[in-house]
Order: C-alpha cells, then sequence, then structure tokens
C-alpha cells in the first residue's frame, strides 16, 4: 500500500521547479497562474532567488506547495490509498487528493504565510531541535517551565522541535542538555511555529478557511494535530486550522500510515527530507521520491 507524503519548510532550494517548469507545459501553466494570483513572480524567486530569499516565510511556504502540487499533478501512475503531509505539506497533500482546488490550496498557504510571518513580529520568539532525548522526557521539562514552550514537531524518534520565547528556550535548552540530550540546536526560523505564539495567525487563518470549499478526497488525510486519517471535510478543516498552534505529530502520523497498512512511502516536492524521516520511524518502510510522466 502506497503513502504519498509532502514537505515542509526547509525543503526549499535555489532553482527549484525550473526543470518542470521548462520541460512541461502543465507545470508551466499552473506556475504562470500562481503568478497572477499572487501578484507577484513566485517563479523568479523559485528559479533564480537566493537561499536567503527563499527562507522568507512569505516565499517559503507557496514555493514549496506550488513545487509540491506540480509533482503530484505531473506524478507517473498516482494513486494514493492516504496521504499526509508535514506542517503547510498538509495543504499540498489535500490538494493531491481532490479535496482542495490547486488556486484555493495556494491562497491560504499565502495567507498562513503572511499570518505567520505577523505573528512572529508580535513577540520575539524561536524555535530548536533536540535530539537525543524520549519525547516523554522533553513533554515533562517544557512543562516544568510553562506554556511559553511547547514541543512543537515530532520529526521521529530522537529528534524533537522545541518552540517558544526566546528565553524560554534558552532556559529549557539548558535543562535538556542536563537531562541528556545530545544537542539542542537553536533553528534559524522567523518565530515558534506550531505553538501558541500563533494564536494571532490561527485567527486569522481561520476565517479564511471557513469560506473555502474543501470537498471529501479521494484517500484519507493522516492529518498532524491528532495523527488520525480523516475524509470529513469539516473535520479536515477544523485540524488545518488547530494546526497552526498545535504540534506537528510526524512520527504518530506515519505509524498511523503503516498501521493502515502503507509499506511504500512516496515523496511528492522538494528534497528528501521526509523519506529520512520515514526510515528512522519505520525501517522496514520502503521510501522513494515521486516519478515523473
Amino acid at each position: 500500500m502506497k503513502a504519498y507524503v509532502f514537505p515542509g519548510q526547509g525543503s526549499q532550494f535555489p532553482g527549484m521547479a525550473k526543470d518542470l517548469y521548462e520541460n512541461y507545459a502543465a507545470a508551466k501553466s499552473i506556475v504562470d497562474e500562481a503568478d497572477a494570483i499572487l501578484g507577484f513572480s513566485l517563479a523568479q524567486i523559485m528559479f533564480e532567488g537566493t537561499d536567503e530569499e527563499l527562507k522568507q516565510t512569505r516565499v517559503t511556504q507557496p514555493a514549496i506547495y506550488l513545487h509540491s502540487v506540480l509533482v503530484a499533478k505531473l506524478g507517473k501512475d498516482f494513486a494514493p490509498a492516504v496521504v499526509a503531509g508535514h506542517s503547510l505539506g498538509e495543504f499540498s497533500a489535500l490538494v493531491a487528493a481532490g479535496g482542495l482546488a490547486w488556486q484555493d490550496g495556494l491562497q491560504l498557504v499565502y495567507k498562513r504565510a503572511l499570518a505567520m510571518q505577523k505573528a512572529c513580529e508580535i513577540q520575539p520568539s524561536t524555535m530548536a531541535a533536540v535530539l537525543g532525548l524520549p519525547d516523554a522526557t522533553i513533554e515533562a521539562i517544557c512543562a516544568a517551565y510553562g506554556p511559553s514552550v511547547v514541543a512543537a514537531n515530532y520529526n521521529c524518534p530522537g529528534q524533537v522541535v522545541i518552540s517558544g520565547s526566546v528565553e524560554g528556550i534558552e532556559a529549557v535548552g539548558i535543562q535538556l542538555k542536563e537531562a541528556g540530550a545530545k544537542r539542542v540546536l537553536t533553528l534559524p526560523v522567523g518565530g515558534a511555529f506550531h505553538s501558541p505564539f500563533m494564536e494571532p495567525a490561527r485567527v486569522e487563518l481561520a476565517a479564511a478557511i471557513e469560506a473555502t470549499e474543501v470537498l471529501k478526497p479521494i484517500c484519507p488525510i493522516v492529518q498532524n494535530v491528532n495523527a488520525k486519517a480523516s475524509q470529513d471535510p469539516a473535520e479536515i478543516k477544523a485540524n488545518l486550522i488547530a494546526q497552526l498552534t498545535g504540534a506537528v505529530r510526524w512520527t504518530q502520523s506515519v505509524e498511523t500510515m503503516v498501521a493502515m497498512g502503507a509499506t511504500e512511502f512516496i515523496e511528492c516536492g522538494p528534497g528528501k527530507v521526509l523519506q529520512g524521516l520515514v526510515k528512522k520511524i519505520n525501517g522496514e518502510s520502503i521510501v522513494a521520491s515521486m516519478e515523473l510522466v
């Protein structure tokens, strides 16, 4: 059984999707329409931009989304039994599974990126990757510190990202090292994604998601906030909204897909980040990038 997975922020690279644009008429048509929808040339930044330009949240999120959607649409024998996406990748996954028009998805992802960037500017905050500690230990140390630091991304066993105030991440980082963490690495991000610090963004995006038509996807989508499969449009919408302030339960999502019978995980989008995480979560799984027609 094949699961199709879609990457999130961090998978971008200069020149992304340029080969698709140049070699596939369908890709060129979608990219040109995307530029018209956004009102600026995302394509130019994707094709010719620097690492720094691509790291801007307002660029990164729609760029990865667009690249992922192109790969899914151009994919060979695309027939998912289940889909999932890491953070913003959940929007790409929903589009690929027929639950959301790609144009609507692009507008939501761009609004999401702008809202998250705005939330980052309201209060200084950050994220840090914690390596080599059990999830429960990280959760307990964060909880003891208080609500301004939370576990945000459960990427794979032994790799959890925490999110919170600058001072909180620093203080909790010291405690995590004392508890035996191999490393605590502050990440070069604009703020505390997937934490209560994103509440202003959640409120802003909620209205846009509620106003957007979501259809029943052709297969279940396993969502970040609860690592459960759903095909119910109302439930999917609620989980997309909750995702902004909730944790990305990627480890648990992959485990859910494995329990559903998934043996092969096909990554749709730039890079191979998710393939590496899947192998760490379940070593018996087959991983691959999407083959194009």
